[in-house]
């Protein structure tokens, strides 16, 4: 049986950075996935993922640390210089504006294909010595005081001392181990598309609160190009997902009252919309077993959100990061798999991933409430808030880490 310092099951971003990270520490890593292809391949202008992330400063330095960043085809990366959050009202003072020359930073953000990361992921991963993949998928494991052997459907095993999964929101290794996970439905389908725009964006991100509680953003991409996301519900988006790509430019040009028009001129759909359903879930523990922890649950596995702040990528970029940071400054005398070493990355995460969730789950909460009274409030507390230049450099400064 062949032996790891580590073993990684899913093959997605968090997956492939996780491997990236720690083979840097001299580890020795197995990763292992059914597919490690991302699924589309960003070769030219006209195709583009419409898998959209928005980096923040944390995820821009991980991946510059693990020789990925450098690496990436910086025209296909779109620079956001201003945020503008739109109320319901209809009205233009009901509206915070974020902006990168008023805060005295570079950008707010870095918006990125995700198949533009996962490529370069891959290529980074072809140069590192201490990692080793398997296309094949883990049917069991077995976690022991001395190891955690892997058991695959091609017949092979494979013992580590650590087992990291990070094999998304469904994760069979967290629902193996039982560990309670509640989840909270939110109702509603992100609806995601790419398209053309007639007016230059001038790297603004547009985002609106609609006054049936759905909400619409609109992020810039390079050469005139923007990436949507419309958390609809359920039904609406089931409708949105059979339009004609021109129906479905108008219906979007038209929202929020016409405004979205306003600011990017006439629409055009590139590839065809897709959709995922929207629910907020943190695993309870995201270390196990509880006498001697040897999996350790990361990314989308441990934790998922709604995108309205957009973060959901970098808290899960954030897990790689502490996870990396401790095993690097850990005591000489403590391994990998040291319990004190391991509990230690699951205080660090619990705090961080509680306070984003619970903020992104209130100010869905918020803006899905049609209370007359409600909405008033809410609306003029964006007011409010745009006109104070210190709580919008603090909540660019939380945004960013």
């Amino acid at each position: 049986m062949n032996s790891y310092d580590l073993i990684i099951v899913g093959a997605g971003i968090t997956g492939k950075a996780t491997a990236l990270r720690l083979a840097r520490l001299g580890l020795k890593i197995l990763h292992v996935a059914p597919n490690f292809d991302p699924g589309i391949h960003c070769n030219d202008d006209l195709t583009w993922d419409s898998r959209i992330y928005a980096l923040s400063s944390s995820s821009q330095q991980l991946l510059s640390d693990i020789k990925v960043w450098e690496a990436m085809d910086h025209s296909r990366i779109q620079i956001v210089s201003d945020m503008r959050v739109f109320g319901d009202s209809g009205q233009a003072k009901d509206e915070i504006h974020f902006s990168a020359y008023s805060a005295t930073i570079p950008q707010l953000a870095w918006i990125i294909e995700a198949g533009h990361i996962e490529k370069t992921l891959d290529a980074a991963s072809q140069f590192q010595g201490n990692i080793q993949r398997i296309t094949d998928t883990v049917t069991d494991f077995v976690s022991t005081k001395e190891n955690v052997t892997v058991h695959t459907q091609a017949g092979q095993s494979f013992s580590s001392k650590l087992l990291l999964a990070a094999d998304g929101a469904k994760s069979p290794i967290r629902e193996k181990l039982q560990i309670q996970t509640p989840i909270n439905d939110y109702g509603q389908t992100a609806v995601v598309a790419n398209f053309e725009c007639e007016l230059d964006h001038q790297g603004t991100a547009c985002q609106w609160f609609l006054d049936n509680g759905e909400i619409l953003a609109l992020l810039p991409l390079p050469n005139k190009k923007l990436s949507m996301v419309w958390s609809a519900g359920v039904v609406h988006a089931e409708q949105l997902l059979k339009l004609s790509p021109e129906t479905l430019s108008t219906t979007v040009m038209s929202a929020a009252l016409g405004s979205v028009q306003q600011r990017t001129g006439s629409l055009k759909m590139m590839p065809p919309p897709k959709s995922y359903p929207l629910r907020k879930m943190k695993a309870e523990r995201i270390i196990a077993p509880d006498h001697h922890p040897r999996i350790v649950l990361i990314g989308d596995a441990a934790h998922a959100m709604h995108p309205l702040a957009g973060q959901g990528l970098n808290l899960g970029l954030r897990d790689v990061a502490t996870l990396g940071q401790l095993f690097e400054n850990k005591e000489s005398f403590r391994d990998i798999d040291d319990p004190v070493v391991l509990r230690r990355y699951e205080r660090a995460r619990h705090g961080d991933t509680d306070a984003l969730l619970f903020t992104t789950d209130q100010l869905q909460k918020l803006f899905v409430n049609q209370s007359g009274f409600i909405k008033t409030a809410r609306n003029l507390g964006m007011s409010l808030v745009n006109r104070s230049q210190f709580l919008k450099r603090q909540l660019i400064q939380k945004a960013l880490s």
